[in-house]
């Protein structure tokens, strides 16, 4: 469906009016059993209500460069959608398993700067009558115009455990795995952006990553959290602390940076920077974290009603808001911390591992 306030916006944001819009964050979410949710975050309302005529979990989503279609990950990590948020319509659909063959994409979606292709890994196996065969990874590339039935442009060969994904202005494709690699989308060419399981940190364990919500784009930068055992020394033989770290690489510049920020006092599922001051992580899981990432100081942590899986910030950097696992969003206030909204999805369905995305429109 669409509502009246949404369908007005469409028309005021595109500038059929005559006169500039408002500058206004909107928050794009999924919540069970098919709703696609795109809510005023200032208002704390829902503004567009789609209803989806496929399975959306596990509910990944990226936007196009102009926030006005959301790539949806659906069918059980199987198929990608694209939605119009201006008509709910379905615009693009590419359905990736065919005939004996199924092929499951893990998080893994990222659209080009110009809005013209969007990526992927896929994952594919053989049915056969007693067992799976398992193939090489792909990645793949869909021309976003190609409507209902789209079929890759173009594939390569990819590694495995590929989950999120991001574009930079040079063009590249930043995937991340085992390490994070960067693709060159016209000819498949990758090479490694940041060592993770291979990085020369010689009194480090390998790092565990949960790579699952692709957000940060507030702070045009594509974030990764890990946590590591730091040892005493090479031997590796006494353990001086768990850390938690962070993995980011600049979506402008290219630049990467891997730096360790706190000791690993608590479960953190994702993370994001102010984007005013990048100094400021915020992190959720149980709690709400926010550390100084250059002080490498917590600077205060509170308790929350439930589990979230998915954060995010606002585009001034003064509010946060935490969501997915259950049907509200809570809202904090990112200098103090404390609990100064929720936003109760209509649906009552639960929001599961959906991403939660925070865009601005107008001017």
């Amino acid at each position: 469906m669409r509502t009246l306030l949404a369908a007005a916006t469409a028309a005021f944001c595109l500038g059929l009016t005559g006169l500039p819009a408002m500058a206004r964050d909107l928050i794009v979410t999924v919540a069970k059993p098919d709703r696609l949710y795109v809510i005023d975050a200032e208002a704390r309302s829902v503004e567009t209500d789609c209803k989806l005529d496929f399975n959306l979990m596990p509910g990944v989503i990226v936007m196009s460069p102009d926030n006005s279609i959301a790539y949806i990950l659906g069918n059980r990590w199987e198929d990608v959608f694209g939605i119009d948020l201006a008509t709910c319509e379905t615009v693009f659909s590419a359905h990736q398993s065919e005939g004996d063959i199924r092929r499951k994409t893990i998080a893994s979606l990222a659209v080009s700067k110009d809005g013209k292709e969007l990526y992927t890994v896929r994952n594919p196996v053989r049915l056969l009558a007693d067992r799976y065969e398992v193939m090489e990874p792909e990645f793949a590339v869909y021309d976003t115009s190609a409507g209902l039935d789209a079929q890759p442009a173009r594939t390569f060969p990819s590694p495995r455990r590929i989950t999120v994904m991001a574009t930079g202005k040079n063009g590249e494709v930043y995937a991340a795995g085992h390490d994070v690699y960067a693709f060159d989308p016209k000819t498949g060419e990758r090479t490694v952006k940041i060592a993770n399981a291979n990085w020369d940190r010689p009194t480090y364990s390998p790092p565990d990553v949960l790579a699952f919500w692709p957000i940060g784009t507030q702070a045009d930068e594509f974030l990764l959290l890990y946590s590591a055992a730091k040892f005493t020394d090479e031997t590796m033989s006494e353990i001086a602390d768990f850390v938690w770290g962070y993995q980011s690489i600049d979506l402008t510049t290219g630049e990467s940076t891997i730096q360790d920020f706190a000791s690993l006092e608590v479960i953190m599922f994702s993370a994001v920077r102010d984007p005013n001051d990048t100094s400021k992580l915020y992190g959720v899981y149980t709690q709400l974290s926010k550390h100084d990432v250059t002080k490498k100081e917590l600077i205060k942590r509170v308790d929350l009603p439930h589990t979230y899986y998915c954060i995010n910030i606002s585009s001034d950097g003064k509010e946060i808001y935490v969501g997915g696992t259950n049907d509200d969003i809570g809202i904090y206030d990112a200098e103090s911390l404390e609990r100064i909204g929720e936003i109760l999805l209509p649906s009552g369905g639960d929001m599961a591992a959906g991403t939660m995305h925070v865009i601005s429109t107008g001017s």
